[in-house]
């Protein structure tokens, strides 16, 4: 027999030993951790296989609706930040007093602080989608960016 095969037939056995015996330590024993589910959404786990796991824990992918979500946050984001530049070039202020101290250091640093921040919290809450307090502030946050898309288009027109 040919050695390939011989290494294979040594490990194939009949028997199932318990997790207690086993030598190697049996990954599905521990819960998924954050950081293992937040780390790039990597992984195949995309839901669980009892209803009762779901609450509270981690999986490796996000749901489709929660990418949405964050998708949303983040190009609703991205437009409110050329909005609101817009509206300052037209002689507004901007309302946030934090934004408002990011514009007096120039254009670039404010839409790296706004964009870090709206990015960091939208991943934040998407690690954590089933989590229910995540999950409502993610869909809380999409609202609040929708309105404020809302207020920028009356102050256009206006």
């Amino acid at each position: 027999m040919p050695a390939r095969e011989t290494h294979r037939m040594q490990y194939q056995t009949d028997v199932v030993l318990p997790a207690e015996q086993r030598r190697i330590f049996d990954r599905r024993t521990r819960p998924t951790s954050f950081w293992s589910a937040a780390c790039c959404f990597r992984g195949r786990r995309a839901g669980f296989r009892r209803s009762a796991e779901g609450y509270r824990a981690y999986i490796d992918q996000p749901s489709s609706r929660v990418v949405l979500l964050v998708l949303f946050v983040m190009l609703s984001s991205i437009c409110d930040a050329f909005f609101t530049l817009i509206h300052l070039e037209n002689g507004g202020s901007e309302a946030n007093p934090m934004m408002a101290l990011a514009l007096h250091q120039g254009i670039a640093p404010f839409l790296h602080i706004k964009l870090s921040l709206t990015g960091a919290g939208a991943w934040l809450l998407a690690a954590h989608e089933r989590f229910p307090l995540a999950f409502q502030a993610l869909h809380s946050m999409a609202v609040i960016y929708g309105l404020l898309l809302m207020l920028h288009g009356m102050l256009w027109w206006v």
